[in-house]
Protein backbone atom coordinates (compact mmCIF):
# COMPACT_ATOMS: atom_id res chain seq x y z
CA UNK A 1 0.00 0.00 0.00
CA UNK A 2 1.40 3.38 -1.02
CA UNK A 3 1.14 6.70 0.75
CA UNK A 4 -0.99 7.99 -2.13
CA UNK A 5 -3.48 5.13 -1.70
CA UNK A 6 -3.77 6.01 1.97
CA UNK A 7 -4.15 9.70 1.15
CA UNK A 8 -7.09 9.28 -1.19
CA UNK A 9 -8.75 6.73 1.08
CA UNK A 10 -8.36 8.88 4.17
CA UNK A 11 -9.51 11.94 2.27
CA UNK A 12 -12.64 10.22 0.96
CA UNK A 13 -13.45 8.96 4.44
CA UNK A 14 -12.89 12.42 5.94
CA UNK A 15 -15.09 14.19 3.38
CA UNK A 16 -17.81 11.54 3.63
CA UNK A 17 -17.95 11.68 7.44
CA UNK A 18 -17.72 15.47 7.49
CA UNK A 19 -20.82 15.63 5.30
CA UNK A 20 -22.75 13.06 7.32
CA UNK A 21 -22.86 10.46 4.55
CA UNK A 22 -22.74 6.75 5.31
CA UNK A 23 -20.55 4.31 3.44
CA UNK A 24 -23.70 2.65 2.12
CA UNK A 25 -25.10 5.93 0.78
CA UNK A 26 -21.85 6.82 -0.96
CA UNK A 27 -21.31 3.32 -2.33
CA UNK A 28 -24.84 3.32 -3.76
CA UNK A 29 -24.26 6.71 -5.39
CA UNK A 30 -21.00 5.43 -6.92
CA UNK A 31 -22.50 2.12 -8.05
CA UNK A 32 -20.07 0.01 -6.02
CA UNK A 33 -20.38 -2.33 -3.05
CA UNK A 34 -20.04 -0.88 0.45
CA UNK A 35 -17.21 -3.37 1.04
CA UNK A 36 -15.34 -1.96 -1.97
CA UNK A 37 -15.72 1.58 -0.63
CA UNK A 38 -14.43 0.40 2.74
CA UNK A 39 -11.36 -1.05 1.05
CA UNK A 40 -10.78 2.21 -0.81
CA UNK A 41 -11.07 4.21 2.42
CA UNK A 42 -8.59 1.98 4.23
CA UNK A 43 -6.10 2.04 1.34
CA UNK A 44 -6.37 -1.66 0.54
CA UNK A 45 -7.81 -0.95 -2.90
CA UNK A 46 -7.12 1.85 -5.40
CA UNK A 47 -10.23 3.26 -7.05
CA UNK A 48 -10.52 3.20 -10.82
CA UNK A 49 -10.40 6.49 -12.70
CA UNK A 50 -14.15 6.27 -13.32
CA UNK A 51 -14.80 5.91 -9.58
CA UNK A 52 -12.58 8.90 -8.85
CA UNK A 53 -14.55 10.95 -11.36
CA UNK A 54 -17.81 9.84 -9.74
CA UNK A 55 -16.44 10.82 -6.32
CA UNK A 56 -15.48 14.23 -7.66
CA UNK A 57 -18.95 14.70 -9.13
CA UNK A 58 -20.73 13.42 -6.01
CA UNK A 59 -18.80 15.66 -3.63
CA UNK A 60 -18.75 18.53 -6.16
CA UNK A 61 -15.00 18.91 -5.69
CA UNK A 62 -12.14 19.08 -8.17
CA UNK A 63 -10.44 15.70 -8.53
CA UNK A 64 -7.22 17.17 -7.11
CA UNK A 65 -8.98 17.92 -3.83
CA UNK A 66 -9.56 14.19 -3.32
CA UNK A 67 -5.79 13.65 -3.34
CA UNK A 68 -4.70 16.67 -1.28
CA UNK A 69 -3.10 15.95 2.08
CA UNK A 70 -1.51 18.91 3.89
CA UNK A 71 0.64 16.58 6.00
CA UNK A 72 2.63 15.50 2.92
CA UNK A 73 5.47 17.86 1.99
CA UNK A 74 4.74 17.55 -1.77
CA UNK A 75 1.16 18.72 -1.26
CA UNK A 76 2.16 21.60 1.02
CA UNK A 77 4.72 22.75 -1.55
CA UNK A 78 2.34 22.32 -4.48
CA UNK A 79 -0.30 24.52 -2.90
CA UNK A 80 2.03 27.02 -1.20
CA UNK A 81 1.54 30.61 -2.30
CA UNK A 82 3.98 31.74 -4.97
CA UNK A 83 6.31 34.48 -3.72
CA UNK A 84 5.79 37.85 -5.38
CA UNK A 85 8.81 39.05 -7.39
Amino acid sequence: MTVRELVIGNRISYIRKNRGITQKQLADALGIDRASLSQIETGRYSPRAETIRKLSDFFQLPIGDLFYNPSLPDDRDRLAPVAQQ
